[in-house]
């Protein structure tokens, strides 16, 4: 069984479409910048690369032959082709087309990763850029499957293959609204937190062990009355005076501004998150390694 021939030297190409538009080998050397014996060898290269004679002589002219009239379409769509890929990769270079894929924890998500990718956008407008929240598990697994190339999450310690820098820290803060007997306080005893309904993330959120690692250490037990799925949740139930709400000091930044919540500290508790970026050690995607430059800048 015969075996595919080769490609053609894309240069071989080059030389054929122009040798066939001048009509000679030393119009076309000229065009081309190259020497007459050069063309001469990329010409004769190509014919015995396909066993066939490309062009005939007329009196000072080359002519194409009968197969170099037909190959003639095939060689300028070729040359096309690769010259539409190296600007698609010279554009890719330079960050004026491209996609990146990006995880991040609901949190960063939703509270903080939208300030960097409106910069991002700013920056690199045709960029396209898929942003996908998620737990820092499922994240996690994402990542090493290669099916998101940078991932925010917290709570990972290593991952074989891939860089970790800080993101963000973060802190848990309890939060109540104006009219709340603690409201003007800037912070409450742990013990204080088994007096009140209590409304916290559900039993597996990170929000969730980070509390609960920090009460065990301090020998101290609650009992929440209402357990939620996001933060929004928490801070509506709250603004309603169902009870006394523990989130992430981000998510109610917001709120404390405008005044409808306060934010008050858990006494000699030390309830910091932190959230790292993780990537590939080789990214291979100039969008992703633009994105994560802006990320940690």
């Amino acid at each position: 069984m015969n075996g595919r021939r080769p490609f053609p030297n894309p240069q071989a190409l080059r030389v054929f479409l122009c040798v066939a538009q001048e009509g000679s080998v030393g119009r076309a050397a000229l065009s081309l910048g190259m020497t007459q014996p050069g063309v001469s060898q990329h010409l004769q290269a190509l014919e015995a690369q396909i066993g066939q004679v490309l062009f005939h002589r007329q009196g000072r002219r080359l002519v194409l032959t009968k197969t170099g009239q037909d190959l003639l379409p095939e060689a300028r769509r070729a040359v096309q082709a690769l010259e539409g890929f190296m600007q698609a990769a010279q554009a890719l270079e330079r960050l004026e087309r491209g996609r990146v894929e990006i995880g991040a924890s609901t949190t960063m998500a939703v509270y903080v990763l939208p300030r960097y990718l409106t910069e991002f956008k700013r920056l690199y407008p045709e960029i396209r850029i898929k942003l996908e929240s998620g737990s820092s598990e499922r994240l996690t697994q994402r990542l090493l499957q290669g099916e998101i190339e940078l991932a925010v999450v917290e709570a990972v310690e290593h991952l074989e293959g891939f860089e970790r820098q800080l993101f963000y820290e973060d802190e848990l803060v309890v939060i109540v609204p104006p009219e709340h007997p603690w409201a003007r306080k800037e912070e409450i005893a742990p013990e204080q937190l088994a007096e009140v309904p209590l409304i916290v993330r559900e039993p597996g959120a990170m929000t969730f062990r980070v509390l609960g690692s920090a009460l065990e250490q301090a020998g101290l037990e609650v009992n929440p009355i209402f357990y939620t799925d996001n933060h929004e949740v928490t801070k509506r139930l709250v603004l309603e005076g169902a009870g006394v709400g523990i989130v992430s000091s981000v998510v109610v930044r917001p709120n404390v501004r405008v005044g409808n919540l306060r934010a008050l500290r858990l006494k000699g508790m030390e309830l910091r998150r932190l959230f790292w970026l993780f990537y590939p050690k080789e990214l291979g995607n100039p969008a992703a390694e633009a994105l994560k430059n802006t990320l940690l800048s």
